[in-house]
């Protein structure tokens, strides 16, 4: 019987063999050549944990336009600037490995403007850009339509997928949902080391109609463990006063808030938080400098929620060469965006040697759809082993998400992350440090 959830083999060409499949999946452990044998070290390295490299579908000297729609600009700036490293490392190396010659076409989606992200959409469908990395859950749903319109196939590694993208034509989200994917573990973290914590209330960013599945699903985990939910206070992007929320936690009484904003509109909320006498703990969902440096010394005890890249503590030999690569291009180590948009790039690519074995139009946005729901898996500089990649794993038959992230609950002290629990998508192989 054929599986309905997985697109026949014959979606990318009509017969198949045994070979073509081998040459297609870029993590097979048969067949194909280990580029790494003939390079010394380093970088060649890489091949032995994305590889065998079948290089005559490799893309060796095309030139590929890659689309990357980030907030260059704006509150969340530091965002853009750490995924862009992530690309232009993977960019370096690909080419390196033998891989084509990225393009890529830099757009500044400015943070969750729907007007930026519609305009620069547009811009790169009318370039006949086949693929793109974007953010923000694709400029928070206004990419969308011109995602599907212009057939760019579209991976967002900084907002993922959201709630309300899920399932959307050609984009999908390689990022665990936040907050949404993070809750199952932070109730349980809330369960197991809060005892005294009863009422937990939100501060989110105003989406307007987006905002009500978000919320739904945030009290319904809370009430999986008896929390009762608090209010929910909604600010605009990039606000700098939360005098007016504060005053409302404080009327509220919870036990704990749960801090749904990003960029430095974090930092600017912990500063006035902390002078407010309110002195109950707060739980985000995102980490950057830049909010760190505007919080100051409030951003002692945070405790964030979010997907578990150990840049101090590599999991696997990719990621070590990962991370010492790019500490030498960047000056300091990678966080987990710098590691998504890496690990992004090279999805694409691999893709690209999907089509290209099965026959296909590699800077066809379709074909590179197709291939990827064929085998919605691959490796990942998260988990794994020494000698072993990790895996990043979507659903690409209905969310259109990451169905296997690792995330991990820490709490900032003394200038650094402590982590105390880690847990995967649902909660699962949830585990108290």
């Amino acid at each position: 019987m054929r599986d309905e959830n997985r697109p026949a083999a014959s979606a990318l060409k009509s017969k198949l063999s045994r070979a073509d499949v081998l040459r297609m999946v870029g993590a097979a452990t048969l067949g194909g050549d280990l580029l790494g044998a003939t390079m010394a070290g380093g970088v060649g390295d890489i091949a032995k944990f994305i590889g065998p490299l079948d290089m005559k579908h490799a893309g060796t000297g095309l030139t590929y336009d890659l689309g990357a729609v980030l907030p260059l600009t704006g509150p969340g700036a530091f965002y853009g600037r750490v995924q862009a490293s992530g690309v232009k490392l993977a960019v370096a190396h690909i080419a390196a490995l033998g891989g084509p010659n990225f393009n890529v076409i830099y757009k500044d989606g400015k943070g969750g403007d729907p007007q930026a992200g519609v305009q620069v959409t547009r811009e790169l469908g009318l370039a006949n850009v086949p693929a793109m990395l974007a953010s923000y859950a694709a400029d928070l749903g206004s990419m969308l339509t011109g995602i599907a319109q212009y057939k760019i196939f579209t991976l967002d590694g900084g907002g993922g997928t959201s709630l309300f993208a899920q399932g959307k034509p050609y984009f999908y989200g390689a990022l665990a949902i936040t907050p949404n994917d993070a809750m199952p573990g932070v109730v349980r973290f809330i369960h197991d080391t809060m005892p005294h914590v009863k009422k937990v209330s939100v501060l989110g960013w105003n989406l307007g109609p987006l905002n009500a599945p978000i919320t739904a699903d945030i009290n319904r985990w809370l009430e999986s463990q008896q929390l009762v939910p608090g209010i929910v206070e909604l600010a605009k992007i990039g606000a700098t006063d939360y005098s007016s929320s504060i005053e409302k936690f404080r009327e509220d009484k919870p036990d704990l808030i749960l801090v749904s904003v990003y960029g430095d509109d974090v930092g600017n909320f912990l500063k006035q938080y902390a002078t407010s006498g309110i002195n109950k703990p707060l739980i985000t969902f995102t980490h950057t400098e830049s909010a760190q440096k505007v919080a100051g010394s409030a951003y002692e005890g945070l405790y964030v929620a979010f997907d578990n890249f150990d840049s101090e503590h590599p999991e696997n030999g990719w990621s070590k060469i990962f991370i010492d690569e790019y500490v030498k291009a960047n000056g300091t180590p990678p966080d987990y965006y710098a590691a998504n948009y890496y690990e992004d790039t090279f999805i694409i690519w691999e893709l690209i040697r999907r089509v290209l074995a099965a026959g296909g139009d590699p800077k066809d946005g379709t074909a590179l759809d197709k291939a990827f729901a064929y085998q919605p898996w691959f490796p990942s500089v998260y988990g794994g082993s020494r000698s072993t990649a990790g895996r990043i794993a979507f659903d690409a038959a209905k969310t259109h998400s990451v169905k296997r992230r690792p995330m991990s609950i820490a709490q900032f002290r003394n200038n650094s992350f402590i982590r105390l629990a880690t847990y995967n998508i649902g909660g699962a192989d949830y585990s108290n440090l």
